[in-house]
């Protein structure tokens, strides 16, 4: 009954469609290319959180400090119905409606990527780190609430304080209470998810038992100070459990790569993970490109891996890297790579020496690399991806891939052969 009363007593029952409007805008609005990817999507899922978690810290800094404003104190400490009951139901209501609010956004996010992901389902380490910081925030708030008697300054401490927190405690600090990018190479490290559920736990025991411990409580000494033991018991082990938050990070730890990764047909081969399975049709459209390049100009690899798939830190950066949903950044490791195997070893050739590292040749090979990784992505630099080589018109290349076959030939010789120069001599 209680319960009740407090879910018609919190000011989230009006706030409470801002609150999905929040999730599913951020959800959908920033952006679209975790749809079909689960991991990305559990990711997705998590962000939403820190949103809208300054806005749970002030409801419930609110909440908490309506028996404050309304001198119930001391009625509430001679009640039948124990205290830390009274502050949990209250924080309990807010809780619902922010984790019901994220629940929504999860539901609706599996209806948009089911269609089109492969094997697996939403991680619910990525959920359980973003309900963590859900409920963490919520209890900060009551906290605040229980010391702080204006019906406004208290959920404005709480509200903004909780934003400054979430500014500094995301990656790449060590607090680490939230991730913006799920990787398939990487995983939600177990001991890190433990610390921060047990921070979130602990603060919910403290918004229970702070309250115990006033100076209107008019329960018996030797309760009182059994209260206050807990009270300071739960103090330390939050203490530790920071301590442990800190000793945790990072969240994110790499991933045993699978047994049998997806890989396109035929030479070159392009592998990825699994989870990525969805990139699979544009990287096969990759990979024929790569078979469409100027015959004996370039020497092109076997077979590119996606980052992770070779699980050795020796390959981890010259792996392929899907960038926010775009093969772009992808391509340009393919070039790279493209551009390595096909230096020339013939006798008496070697790495440049500084006499050789011309103006003509580092622009040259920028130009020669981003003319490859044009040709291999089927197109110019997408607009929302940014940089390039220093002095490198992007656009004047882009026009290049315009031109017939065989003038892009003559081109891409030219610069060849001043690359082949600065190595050969």
């Amino acid at each position: 009954m209680l319960y009740w009363m407090e879910l018609r007593r919190s000011p989230l029952r009006w706030w409470f469609p801002l609150l999905i409007a929040a999730d599913l805008g951020t959800l959908f609005g920033r952006s679209r290319w975790w749809i079909g990817q689960w991991v990305q999507t559990s990711v997705q899922v998590q962000i939403p959180a820190f949103y809208f978690a300054p806005l749970l810290a002030a409801a419930a800094a609110w909440a908490a400090g309506r028996t404050v404003r309304h001198h119930l104190d001391a009625q509430l400490a001679i009640s039948a119905r124990p205290r830390w009951q009274v502050d949990l139901t209250q924080l309990s209501a807010t809780l619902t409606y922010g984790l019901v609010a994220y629940g929504v956004g999860a539901v609706v996010a599996v209806v948009a990527s089911y269609p089109k992901a492969g094997a697996g389902f939403l991680w619910p380490s990525y959920l359980l780190l973003g309900s963590a910081l859900l409920i963490s925030f919520a209890s900060v708030g009551h906290l605040v609430g229980l010391w702080v008697k204006s019906q406004f300054t208290g959920p404005l401490i709480a509200g903004l304080g909780t934003m400054v927190l979430i500014a500094w405690a995301g990656p790449p600090s060590a607090l680490g209470l939230y991730v913006i990018n799920g990787a398939p190479f990487q995983k939600v490290a177990v001991p890190a998810l433990l610390a921060r559920c047990l921070v979130a736990v602990l603060l919910v025991a403290a918004a229970g038992l702070v309250r115990r411990h006033s100076l209107l409580s008019t329960s018996r000494i030797w309760a009182g100070a059994a209260s206050r033991v807990m009270a300071v018991s739960i103090c330390a082990l939050l203490c530790a459990a920071l301590v442990g938050l800190v000793a945790t990070s990072p969240v994110q730890v790499p991933r045993a790569a699978p047994n049998r990764p997806v890989c396109t047909d035929g030479a070159p081969t392009l592998c990825l993970w699994p989870e990525d399975k969805v990139y699979l049709p544009k990287a096969q459209t990759m990979a024929e490109h790569m078979r469409q390049l100027p015959s004996g100009m370039f020497t092109v690899p076997t077979a590119f891996y996606e980052r992770g798939l070779r699980g050795d830190a020796a390959h981890m950066y010259e792996d392929f890297y899907i960038l926010e949903g775009s093969m772009w950044d992808s391509s340009e490791t393919m070039a790279g790579g493209i551009m390595s195997a096909s230096r020339p070893t013939s006798p008496g050739c070697g790495f440049p020496p500084s006499s050789r590292m011309t103006p003509e040749f580092i622009h040259s090979s920028g130009e020669l690399n981003m003319w490859l990784a044009m040709r291999i992505f089927g197109g110019g630099q997408p607009a929302g991806m940014h940089g390039g080589p220093p002095g490198v018109d992007l656009d004047a290349i882009a026009h290049v891939l315009t031109e017939p076959e065989g003038t892009q030939a003559q081109w891409a010789q030219q610069r060849v052969e001043a690359v082949h120069y600065a190595y050969c001599g």
